[in-house]
């Protein structure tokens, strides 16, 4: 599966914010070893509470996800008394993803195509091998057979160094059988667009 660049920004930004919400409940038990398990369970079930408020939000981009998640981490930091460290960890944090942005970590050098050609039952090797040789890496996503039109095979791609959407549509139609073909640029958080072939 290929992931889009705000993911992997994500999961670079929620280590250090998890390291913080830690810092902050240890930080506010550190004298009273009584309510340390306690506090350090509470850690675990806000961590898991983000969770649940995750999947029941409509989130758009995991991007804001992330912002949701360092607003919850700033809220338990100042009502923890650790102004300081929130303070310090926040700024870290969106300095972070500024430079993860300029330098645009974690996005592909060459685009996402998602490829769809329809042929015979039994071209799916043919179908990889042609799309291998001018994609830089291949993910198989479906594969509906239909009695009137034959076997339609679905894939995402990235596509190699120079290759372009009618040099990777040309490729996919010299497979024996092959009917139809459909190339399309993805646009990672948004879907596919329509610049195809």
């Amino acid at each position: 599966m290929l992931l889009s660049a705000s993911f992997v920004h994500a999961c670079v930004v929620i280590v250090p914010l998890t390291a913080l919400v830690m810092h902050t409940i240890r930080s506010a038990t550190a004298f009273d070893n009584a309510n340390r398990a306690m506090g350090e369970g509470f850690a675990f079930a806000l961590i898991g509470l983000l969770g649940l408020i995750r999947f029941r939000t409509i989130v758009r981009d995991t991007r804001e996800f992330t912002f949701v998640f360092i607003s919850i981490v700033t809220g338990v930091g100042i009502g923890g008394g650790q102004f300081v460290l929130t303070a310090g960890g926040c700024a870290f944090v969106l300095i972070l993803l500024i430079v993860l942005e300029r330098i645009k970590f974690g996005t592909p050098r060459a685009p996402s195509l998602r490829v769809r050609a329809t042929g015979a039952e039994d071209a799916f090797a043919q179908y990889e091998t042609a799309l291998s040789r001018v994609a830089e890496r291949v993910n198989s996503v479906s594969l509906r057979h239909t009695a009137e039109r034959g076997t339609t095979y679905a894939f995402e791609i990235v596509a190699g160094a120079g290759q372009d959407i009618p040099t990777i549509a040309a490729a996919v139609r010299v497979v024996p059988g092959t009917s139809e073909v459909n190339v399309v640029r993805l646009q990672r958080g948004k879907g596919p667009e329509g610049d195809g072939d």
